[in-house]
């Protein structure tokens, strides 16, 4: 199945004194590997495939303030099924700057064109694959506010994917637009203070799913709303545990639910993280939300996540880690569920600040209400990369 990637973006035009001082990191990576179902389909089909990801980002300060710029390059080679290439090219940029005494600004900004492609189906002889140009961009900004015992921050974002027209490898099926646009537009303010050692927040996010009107009914997916209040308790002890917990309420609502046009649930995140001296690390988490944005659902999901991980560094130039994750969707449209299970290992070889080998083994299982859609897959890729 295939997922877009959603990446920030914003243009700020700025006129500011020439930069005191900056910071530039160059990334590069290049890696091989084998997939048993490489585009985790129902319809396996196994193969090798080559990936290579270039990216520069950095920071300058501008007077008072600071901007900061990203720009990544990602490539992706399936050599038996050219097809389903990927060409991935984004950009991002921020300006966080003061304004008066205890007020902070952030603006930020992203785009990215995605050019790949996927499987449509697998005939006995042939297989019939189709590719897109999709863009995604994103505008957010931040205010932060000192006063009333802490810090109060304002939040505005605005996500949209642009999902472009499928040409496939057979004349016999026309161009056609597969899946519809959606933008997501996002408000929220949270107030935090320091209590007993860590900090505590208050929240409240309103969250609204924008679909075209002309697309609603021929790709059956339909606008939402979601609004969710809640508090939340971070505090890292002095042993080296990191605790994070948060409870509140969130409420769903869209005229597209039938009789029941809203529906409330728990909204639920707890995390846990304990580093040591000797390099070994351990973590846990859990996270309920409804999701109205990236879905295969028609309205809203209802996601539940687990996971665990543990890793440890036995000397400056070797890490093993390894992690597992469970997510439950449960669809608010459809009678239906999905559940997707991954397992990963990975195997890190070199010095920090210095060429690295990477070797990582994923296994992935997902099982839906129809057993038709269920499939496993089983990837192992190794990589070299760095920083510099």
């Amino acid at each position: 199945m295939r997922s877009f990637p959603a990446v920030a973006a914003s243009v700020v035009f700025l006129t500011t004194p020439a930069p005191a001082a900056s910071e530039t990191t160059f990334d590069y990576s290049a890696g091989y590997g084998h997939s048993s179902n490489i585009f985790e389909d129902p319809q396996v089909l196994s193969g090798p495939f080559w990936e290579g990801r270039l990216g520069l980002r950095g920071s300058l300060e501008l007077g008072e303030g600071k901007l900061s710029y990203g720009i990544r390059q990602f490539e992706r080679r399936i050599t038996d099924f050219r097809f389903a290439d990927t060409h991935l090219t984004g950009g991002t940029l921020g300006y966080a700057f003061p304004l008066g005494q205890g007020l902070l600004v952030e603006l930020e900004a992203a785009a990215i064109r995605n050019d790949s492609g996927d499987l449509f189906l697998k005939l006995p002889n042939n297989v019939i694959g189709y590719r897109t140009v999709d863009y995604s961009s994103q505008a957010a900004a931040k205010v932060t506010a000192e006063g009333l015992g802490g810090k109060t921050a304002f939040s505005a974002k605005y996500d949209e994917r642009r999902r472009g027209i499928a040409e496939f490898t057979t004349d016999l099926i026309q161009p056609t637009k597969l899946d519809p646009d959606v933008a997501l537009a996002t408000f929220g303010v949270s107030h935090f203070r320091a209590v007993a050692g860590g900090e505590l927040c208050l929240c409240l996010e309103y969250s609204r799913s924008i679909i075209p009107g002309n697309e609603q009914n021929s790709f059956s997916r339909f606008p939402a709303t979601t609004l969710r209040g809640s508090i939340a308790y971070a505090r890292r002890f002095d042993d080296g545990v990191t605790l994070i917990g948060e409870i509140g309420m969130i409420t769903l609502a869209s005229d597209n639910l039938g009789d029941t046009n809203r529906y409330t649930e728990p909204y639920l995140r707890a995390e846990a993280k304990w580093e040591t001296s000797a390099g070994f690390e351990i973590g846990s988490g859990f996270r309920q939300d409804i999701a109205i944005d990236d879905i295969d659902d028609a309205v809203a999901e209802l996601t539940r996540t687990v996971s665990a991980s543990v890793a440890q560094r036995f000397n400056p130039w070797m890490k093993a880690s390894l992690g597992y994750e469970v997510s439950r969707a449960t669809y608010y449209y459809y009678l239906y569920d999905r559940k997707a299970e991954t397992l990963t290992a990975k195997l890190l070889l070199g010095p920090e600040k210095k060429p690295q080998l990477e070797i990582e083994y994923a296994h992935t299982l997902q099982r839906e209400t129809d057993p038709t859609q269920d499939y496993s897959a089983n990837t192992i890729v190794a990589r070299i990369g760095g920083s510099f």
